[in-house]
C-alpha cells in the first residue's frame, strides 16, 4: 500500500465536509451518532412518509462511458465504486480505499486530534461533522464501511424517496496535482443492533491520485440533518458544489422503483 505523509486533499481545509464517523476506535473518537440518536439535530421526527421508492438503479449499471468527467483512469474506479455501492458490497468498496501514513508534524493538529498523543497515524481516513479527520485502523474502517454500505433500512421513506443507495454524481475539486473527485450518494441506514428508527445519510467518497493511481483517500458521511446545519442546500452544495450526474442516471431523488435484480460487479476490478 502507498504511504504518503500528507495527502494533497488534506492540504486544504474543507468546511463543507462535516461528518460523524461511525467508528469505535481507541484514542480520539469522532462524535458519533447512530440513526435515531436523541441528541443535537438528529433523531428529530422524520418528514411525512411517502411511498418507498428505489434508487436510480439496483443493478450494476454504471459504466465508464457514462462517467461525467474526462478522466478515464478515475472513471474506471468510480464506475466500480458506484456499482459496489448499489449492490451493498462493502468489501469491494474497501478494495478501492487507500491506506495512508500521516506524520503529525506535517498536518494541522486541530484537524487530527489523534496527533495530540501520537506522532504517526496509519490507516484509512474518515472525518466527523466538525470537520476533523480521523485515521481508522483496518478493522474499524471495515466496520465503518459495513455500516454505511450494508445497513440499509428497508422500511424507510421520506420526502427524498426510499432507502436504497442513490448515486447523485461526481463533484470535482481543485486542479492539477491537488485535484480530487467526490462520488456523492445518499442512502437510508439503521443500526442493526438497535430498535431506533433509521435516518437518511448523505456522503461522498473522495478519490485522490497517488503514483498515477486513483483511490479513495477520504470517506465522508453524515446524517442528512447534520449536513443541513452546515449547508443551505446539502444536495447541491456538498463537496465542491458542482455535482455532475452519471450519463443516463440523473440525480432524481424520487425515481421509480427498479425491478432489476442485482448482478455481479463488472470486471475489471480495481488495482487495489
Amino acid at each position: 500500500m502507498p504511504s504518503d505523509p500528507y495527502l494533497p486533499a488534506m492540504r486544504r481545509v474543507v468546511p463543507l465536509l462535516l461528518i460523524p464517523a461511525l467508528l469505535a476506535a481507541c484514542g480520539y473518537k469522532p462524535e458519533i451518532q447512530r440513526p435515531g440518536a436523541p441528541t443535537g439535530a438528529t433523531g428529530q421526527q422524520q418528514p411525512a412518509a411517502v411511498a418507498p421508492t428505489g434508487p436510480t438503479s439496483t443493478s450494476a449499471a454504471f459504466g465508464e462511458e457514462g462517467c461525467p468527467v474526462e478522466d478515464p483512469a478515475f472513471c474506471r474506479q468510480a464506475a466500480f465504486l458506484a456499482n459496489a455501492l448499489v449492490l451493498s458490497d462493502a468489501d469491494a468498496v474497501f478494495d478501492l480505499a487507500r491506506r495512508v501514513t500521516i506524520h503529525c508534524a506535517d498536518v494541522d493538529p486541530s484537524l487530527f486530534h489523534q496527533c495530540n498523543n501520537q506522532r504517526t497515524l496509519t490507516g484509512y481516513v474518515v472525518g466527523d461533522h466538525q470537520g476533523q479527520l480521523f485515521v481508522a485502523p483496518k478493522n474499524d474502517f471495515r466496520d465503518f464501511l459495513g455500516f454505511l454500505v450494508e445497513s440499509v433500512d428497508e422500511g424507510y421513506s421520506d420526502e427524498l424517496g426510499g432507502p436504497q443507495m442513490q448515486i447523485l454524481g461526481v463533484s470535482t475539486c481543485g486542479n492539477g496535482r491537488d485535484r480530487s473527485y467526490h462520488l456523492v450518494y445518499t442512502v437510508a441506514l439503521s443500526d442493526p443492533n438497535s430498535t431506533l428508527p433509521g435516518d437518511r445519510f448523505l456522503g461522498t467518497y473522495e478519490f485522490t491520485q497517488e503514483g498515477g493511481e486513483w483511490a479513495i483517500g477520504t470517506s465522508y458521511a453524515a446524517l442528512y440533518t447534520d449536513w443541513q446545519l452546515a449547508l443551505d442546500d446539502p444536495l447541491t452544495e456538498i463537496a465542491c458544489g458542482d455535482i455532475q450526474p452519471w450519463a443516463g442516471e440523473a440525480p432524481n431523488l424520487n425515481p421509480p422503483q427498479s425491478e432489476s435484480q442485482p448482478t455481479p460487479i463488472p470486471s475489471p476490478s480495481p488495482s487495489g
